[in-house]
């Protein structure tokens, strides 16, 4: 448990946390395929805005995570090196403790792009290196493919002469390079493994078969999967293929992403995972609340978890689920929860021949223009960030 000490300048958190006898702090680990081990745990900061990332970061290494999940894109690694730096300067962590990874988007597909979007985030975070670096999305869209784009450039969507990261057409559609694929990519990569700058290397919102088109190829192993999953969308098949292809499934969006997210479909249910009446009950059955029983969930099932907050009470709360077990038989009970439900989709790019739910797209999908100026901050922010 993390003790909170409440003051009138705000909440000072003690670092007194209950672990059961066999959890290291951080909690459970994974060693990946690489032979590096991964805390299963981590901070999300997809949709973090500015101004509020360090403290988040800050706090979360403070009650004990170990693991940080970023991207370029997502406009707040600057932040996140502030709060690294700041931690390790204090003493509270080595740099060989924590676990950070990074990605690579889309932008930036073309091996000769590669270096220039890594560059950036080592530069954000003030890191020499990653220990994981993942192909954001399989699909080079948005991307023009003619040049490289951080969030120095713009991390929103623009008229593509502004060479931001999400550039746009003449009619306000994405852009697609449809001359690159991941496989390239990919290859790129690996070679950023035998240069040092990264230690493992993954994928996230790939399918089933462009899963298994890398893996044909690799020469340094596929170390982990990231991929929308919560209790809706609890993606039994994909994880089956990673457990038997040594690759660690990855779960974002592990709550469902609350009201934050980018659903253009109602739920099945008619309501998103946070407020699922079996997810309630089982909160009250533990004497949790719901993102805990969601979260011990997910981790009981073999996965990782990425779980995003920017408000410290929530941060350290998702973070205590490693003093209690759910039954054989509640596990059980949320499989009758999964209704396949993707908040995700992002139609926008679905022109692009690597996009990866073409599947799931309903029937006589018409291709949309960009809605969604600075995805990467949530619906309304500001034109300041980007896209999971």
């Amino acid at each position: 448990m993390i003790r909170n000490l409440a003051s009138k300048r705000g909440v000072v958190i003690a670092n007194v946390r209950k672990f059961s006898a066999d959890v290291p702090v951080g909690g459970l680990r994974k060693t990946l395929a690489s032979g590096y081990e991964m805390p299963v745990f981590s901070l999300g900061t997809w949709k973090a805005a500015k101004g509020k990332t360090q403290k988040a970061v800050e706090t979360a290494i403070r009650c004990g995570y170990r693991n940080i999940d970023t991207a370029n894109d997502y406009n707040n690694e600057e932040e996140i090196g502030v709060a690294l730096q700041n931690l390790f300067k204090e003493g509270v962590v080595k740099r060989e403790e924590v676990f950070i990874q990074s990605k690579l988007w889309n932008s930036n597909h073309r091996p000769e792009h590669v270096d220039y979007d890594l560059d950036q985030t080592l530069s954000d975070l003030k890191l020499d290196y990653v220990d994981m670096y993942m192909i954001h999305w399989p699909q080079a869209a948005p991307s023009t493919g003619k040049a490289a784009a951080t969030r120095v450039e713009g991390a929103i969507a623009a008229h593509h002469t502004k060479n931001p990261m999400f550039p746009l057409d003449d009619e306000g559609y994405y852009c697609a390079d449809m001359e690159s694929h991941f496989v390239e990519t990919w290859q790129k990569l690996e070679e950023l493994v035998d240069s040092g700058k990264v230690k493992s290397i993954g994928i996230s919102n790939f399918n089933k078969t462009q899963i298994e088109e890398v893996v044909a190829i690799a020469k340094h192993p596929v170390s982990l999967l990231q991929n929308e999953s919560h209790v809706y969308l609890q993606q039994k098949d994909l994880i089956d293929l990673c457990n038997f292809r040594n690759i660690c499934f990855q779960s974002f969006s592990s709550l469902g992403s609350g009201d934050t997210n980018y659903a253009e479909y109602a739920s099945p249910t008619g309501t998103i995972p946070l407020k699922d009446p079996h997810i309630k009950s089982l909160a009250e059955k533990y004497g949790k609340n719901p993102a805990q029983i969601m979260l011990r969930w997910g981790v009981q099932r073999g996965i990782s978890v990425v779980s995003k907050s920017v408000t410290p009470e929530r941060v350290i709360g998702n973070f205590d689920i490693w003093d209690f077990k759910l039954s054989d038989e509640d596990m059980k009970s949320f499989d009758m929860l999964n209704c396949g439900w993707r908040h995700l989709l992002w139609g926008e790019v679905s022109h692009h021949p690597d996009y990866p739910f073409k599947d799931e797209l309903p029937h006589g999908y018409v291709l949309e223009k960009c809605s969604n100026l600075s995805p990467g901050q949530g619906k309304g922010a500001t034109q300041s960030s980007s896209s999971h």
